[in-house]
């Protein structure tokens, strides 16, 4: 029973990251898309292709490079050449929800592309952390 007081303990007091700063409008995360499937990037043709056929809103991008990796990258056949989204009243929710808090992706170094006005911060600082253990 102690171990899961102090599970409970430490999920509620962990770290916790808040997105902050506002849009630019400068259009780079509907250009720089990185698409997955089962968390692994999209990689070749036809493996898009395939989730194409299986997702019809992945329809909606099309191969505009590739990254480092070799992982292929989006582009979103709705942003304008003036960084505006011709569907923004119906734009989905990942467009609705970027850039999305995720944990994971901050603590291995990700961080929102070049010239994003958002940012990531720790609701609390490390010392109030080290007051609470």
């Amino acid at each position: 029973m102690l171990k899961y007081i102090k599970f409970i303990v430490q999920k509620i007091t962990s770290s916790k990251y808040v997105r902050k700063g506002h849009c630019k409008k400068c259009g780079a995360c509907c250009r720089n898309i990185l698409l997955y499937i089962e968390d692994e990037p999209i990689k070749t043709e036809d493996q898009f292709e395939k989730v194409k056929e299986w997702d019809k809103h992945f329809r909606k991008f099309y191969i505009s490079g590739k990254s480092e990796t070799g992982a292929l990258l989006f582009t979103c056949a709705a942003i304008a050449d003036d960084n505006r989204c011709r569907v923004y009243f119906f734009r989905g929710l990942g467009c609705r929800q970027y850039p999305k808090v995720n944990t994971k992706f901050l603590i291995n170094g990700g961080k929102p592309l070049k010239g994003c006005g958002y940012y990531f911060e720790a609701d609390r600082d490390f010392k109030s952390y080290l007051k609470n253990s």
